[in-house]
């Protein structure tokens, strides 16, 4: 038997890290023809090493953006609740400074 042609797959399943009953599964397929003098099973091994390879790195890849986006949702959402809190202080600053207009602060502002 003389083999032309080899085909290797890898591929990762894991969990999604911030969402549960979600998987991620990148997956990649490679075809190389098999040089003349060529040994076969060295040429598959290393096509299957570069494969292995590559999906790993798109793994942690994924990863990093979707940890990324996370933090950065995060952020939005802590901003967003700092500011109502803002807007609520500084409503009440103006509530207070109009009922009591003499009122002098305790840091030298009035």
């Amino acid at each position: 038997m003389q083999i032309k042609t080899i085909t290797v797959t890898a591929g990762r399943c894991f969990n999604h890290p911030h969402e549960q009953y979600s998987n991620l599964r990148p997956e990649v397929t490679i075809t190389a023809d098999v040089g003349e003098g060529e040994d076969p099973a060295a040429a598959a091994k290393e096509l299957q090493l570069k494969a292995e390879g590559l999906v790993e790195d798109h793994k942690q890849s994924l990863l990093r953006s979707i940890e990324e986006l996370y933090q950065l949702t995060e952020r939005q959402a802590e901003v967003r609740g700092l500011m109502k809190e803002l807007g609520k202080a500084q409503a009440r600053l103006k509530e207070i400074r109009t009922d009591h207009p003499d009122l002098v602060l305790t840091n030298g502002e009035e």
